[in-house]
């Protein structure tokens, strides 16, 4: 009997921490000095820094304004996205190369304008032999500031250097379903194609879709009716007059996700934490690295004033935390940023996270890089992935 009693308290033991889905020690009572429950602790680095980190800095883009993201190619480039800065409905796509000296490099030969898309916040870059396609939200609506919101599909287009092309003329499109503001992510390596979306019904959450790639791609077609602004049809980029067009998609609708992860927009860090706006995320194997921040000047108007922000959170695929909410500290740190010949002001403003070949990269657009030089430049800092 007293075995039996023994074996039974066991498994319920392992049964309780089961279904807490914790990674914890065997259900053994926490005793002094032991957590209360998995560390949750960040493994990446992103509380430190030094030379190492550094990938690449000050990258002068086609316009003088901020990426909106980035991607890494397995040739070495980098492939940023960027916001005209005279026209809002243009993407610019950019290939690059590290910079990996102190002074700026200007990177404007090597590009294509994709227009009437959206805001470009997350997008994927694919590669199939020698071509390069790119994976971003598409058929954007235009707001009364000029900008596009609120994508509709996901489109992929073929890399055609100098070439310009409308949200309406993409090599393929994918639908998941009736939402808004699609952001693609890829990880080759795994199989994996996320993409994000709104949901108006769940509209407190950030909400994900994850699908194997290679059934994505294999999708059957079909004909969606999706409501979106006519800048494309009449060349107006600030039109804001509704159309309704039909276009031939892959549906993902009929495909079984891998999961479907979500987690609440604020209220996943500590106590009492100020939350920043969210500025992209990756996925790679079996989680999900979500970032955010905002610069001193977008946060208080000056470069004088205050300090830049920015953290990153990881999850897995049912959208439970990994690693905690963890500031990035070289982004808060103006003597750093002083020091490596970035930012003078401390201003720096998150522009996209990727995990590439077991190392995790962060994009950042500062100002400042001298008192009498307020341009935007380009930089990524690299660390490591979570180990949990």
């Amino acid at each position: 009997m007293k075995l039996l009693k023994f074996t039974l308290i066991s498994i319920l033991g392992l049964s309780l921490c089961t279904a807490c889905g914790g990674d914890g020690d065997g259900g053994e009572t926490p005793g002094p000095g032991k957590p209360e429950g998995p560390d949750k602790s960040s493994t990446t680095g992103i509380d430190r820094f030094d030379a190492s980190n550094i990938f690449s800095r000050n990258t002068y883009l086609p316009d003088n304004t901020a990426m909106q993201g980035f991607n890494l190619d397995s040739d070495g480039s980098v492939w940023y996205t960027q916001l005209s800065s005279t026209n809002q409905a243009q993407l610019n796509w950019v290939r690059a190369q590290p910079n990996k000296g102190t002074g700026v490099q200007t990177e404007n030969k090597d590009y294509m304008k994709l227009t009437y898309f959206g805001h470009g916040t997350n997008t994927a870059l694919e590669e199939d032999g020698t071509d390069r396609y790119l994976w971003a939200g598409a058929y954007g609506v235009c707001n009364a500031k000029g900008q596009y919101w609120n994508e509709k599909l996901v489109g992929r287009v073929k890399y055609v250097k100098g070439a310009t092309v409308k949200t309406n003329e993409c090599n393929d499109y994918y639908y998941i379903g009736d939402y808004t503001d699609l952001h693609p992510s890829i990880d080759a390596e795994n199989d994996l194609l996320t993409i994000n979306y709104g949901d108006s019904k769940n509209s407190s959450y950030r909400c994900f879709v994850i699908y194997k790639l290679s059934e994505a791609k294999k999708a059957p077609m079909t004909n969606v009716t999706i409501t979106c602004t006519d800048g494309f049809q009449t060349d107006r980029p600030a039109s804001t007059n509704p159309v309704s067009v039909v276009v031939r998609c892959h549906d993902l609708t009929t495909l079984t996700p891998v999961a479907r992860p979500r987690f609440l927009k604020t209220g996943y860090g500590a106590s009492g934490a100020t939350y920043y706006d969210w500025q992209g995320y990756d996925v790679h194997k079996n989680r999900l690295y979500y970032a955010e921040g905002q610069s001193n000047y977008n946060l208080f108007g000056s470069f004088y004033s205050g300090s830049s922000f920015a953290y990153v959170t990881v999850f897995d695929f049912e959208g439970n935390i990994v690693e905690e909410r963890t500031q990035v500290a070289v982004v808060s740190d103006k003597d750093k940023l002083t020091q490596i010949g970035v930012s003078v002001f401390g201003t720096l403003e998150a522009e996209g996270i990727k995990v590439y070949k077991d190392k995790l990269y962060l994009g950042y657009t500062a100002r400042g890089i001298a008192a009498d030089n307020t341009n935007h430049y380009q930089n990524i800092f690299v660390f490591d992935p979570s180990s949990k």
